[in-house]
C-alpha cells in the first residue's frame, strides 16, 4: 500500500483515461491503494475540481451505454449502486427521452423472434424475461398486446 498522493493522483487519472467512474466507484477503487481516507477524499475531490471526473457525465454516459439492452427500472437501480444522487439520475434519466416502448419491442423481438403467444406459460415466460430486464409490468403487457 502506498500513502504517496502522486501515486494515488496517477492511479486515479489511469483509472479515469479508460473510463468514466463514479464519486463512489472512483473513491472505492482508490481505497486498494491507501487506508488514509483523507488522502483519497482529496484527491477524488481534485479530479471533480479540475473535471476529469464528472457524476451527470458519467450518469449520461451509462444511461446510454445500457438503454439498448435494459428498461428504465433496471437502468435506474444500477446507477442507485454507483452514484448516492437519486435526484439527478431521475432528472437526468428524464433528460434522455429514450423511446423505451421501442426498445422493448426490439429486445423482445431478438429474444422471441416474433413468436406468437400460444400457451399461459408461453406468456408468464416472456413476461418475466421483459421484467427481468427492466422494465414495467404495464409496458410489457402493453408489448404483449400489439
Amino acid at each position: 500500500m502506498t500513502d504517496n498522493p502522486i501515486n494515488l493522483k496517477a492511479k486515479a487519472i489511469d483509472f479515469l483515461s479508460r473510463r468514466d467512474y463514479s464519486y463512489s466507484e472512483l473513491y472505492t477503487k482508490l481505497k486498494k491503494y491507501t487506508d488514509d481516507l483523507d488522502v483519497i477524499k482529496a484527491v477524488v475531490d481534485e479530479m471533480v475540481e479540475k473535471k476529469y471526473l464528472n457524476e451527470e457525465r458519467f450518469i449520461e454516459n451509462f444511461i446510454h451505454s445500457k438503454s439498448k439492452k435494459y428498461g428504465s427500472l433496471k437502468i435506474k437501480h444500477l446507477l442507485h449502486d454507483k452514484v448516492n444522487n437519486r435526484e439527478l439520475v431521475n432528472e437526468l434519466y428524464q433528460q434522455a427521452e429514450i423511446d423505451e416502448l421501442n426498445i422493448a419491442q426490439q429486445i423482445w423481438q431478438r429474444k422471441f423472434h416474433g413468436q406468437v403467444i400460444t400457451t399461459a406459460n408461453e406468456r408468464a415466460k416472456q413476461i418475466r424475461f421483459m421484467l427481468s430486464r427492466g422494465f414495467s409490468l404495464d409496458l410489457v403487457l402493453k408489448l404483449l398486446k400489439m
